[in-house]
């Protein structure tokens, strides 16, 4: 999703961007908010309370969001007609990948689960045929490739159950990382809206002065003029 041009802010696409960012990660704040570059790798936007910053990094292809000195976000560049557009991608970028530890168990039961039943139809095919149904030998040689082909499976079954719990923790770690992250923003805007709307002291206390100082000299005159015993 394009969001807007580094060229551009300061600049016509200052609406886009401060819009961007109050509705993704609820500063309402830069509303009110000034906004400088730095340089040609930073925008800055900031009040009195809070500040953001937008930084690009030398190679081009990559900024990151940084909320009270917080990194927030990222946010993928492209250069288009000689521009440096700013993209989010919607999709999920980095993905962690699950890697089988080696394809040879998983080859060797497979070979053992075919060998096993390629036996037992050819000894039960055997058995047919012959005058009796199984001999001592075949049944014995059939009651083994059974078990040997329950076994092949159940190892199989298990080395498979334990990547797909590999599998399932890593998605529950990008889903814990992922509800980190927004909590995180949810809890910086939380601090910038408080710290905006908390009521500074320092006006009213220099208010207060003129008048202290005033009374002061009261009392002192009044002091003066009080008879002594």
């Amino acid at each position: 999703m394009y969001i807007f041009s580094w060229e551009n802010v300061p600049g016509k696409d200052d609406g886009k961007l401060i819009e961007y960012l109050e509705q993704k990660y609820g500063v309402d704040w830069v509303r009110a908010a000034k906004i400088e570059k730095i340089g040609n790798d930073e925008i800055k936007i900031f009040t009195e309370k809070n500040f953001l910053s937008l930084i690009l990094n030398n190679q081009k292809t990559n900024v990151i969001l940084k909320i009270n000195n917080v990194r927030t976000d990222d946010f993928s560049v492209k250069i288009e007609n000689g521009n440096v557009n700013i993209y989010k991608d919607t999709r999920q970028v980095t993905r962690k990948e699950v890697k089988l530890e080696s394809g040879y168990p998983y080859a060797v039961l497979g070979g053992l689960v075919i060998a096993g039943l390629l036996i037992v139809v050819f000894l039960g095919y055997s058995g047919v045929q012959s005058a009796g149904i199984f001999s001592p030998r075949e049944a014995f040689f059939v009651i083994g490739a059974s078990i040997i082909i329950l076994t092949a499976a159940s190892i199989y079954l298990l080395f498979t159950l334990r990547n797909t719990i590999s599998v399932l923790k890593i998605h529950e770690e990008e889903l814990q990382s992922t509800r980190d992250a927004a909590q995180e923003r949810r809890i910086a805007s939380l601090e910038g809206t408080l710290s905006g709307t908390a009521p500074s002291l320092g006006p009213r206390v220099g208010a207060l002065e003129p008048q202290l100082a005033t009374l002061e000299s009261r009392v002192t005159a009044l002091e003066r003029g009080r008879p002594s015993h």
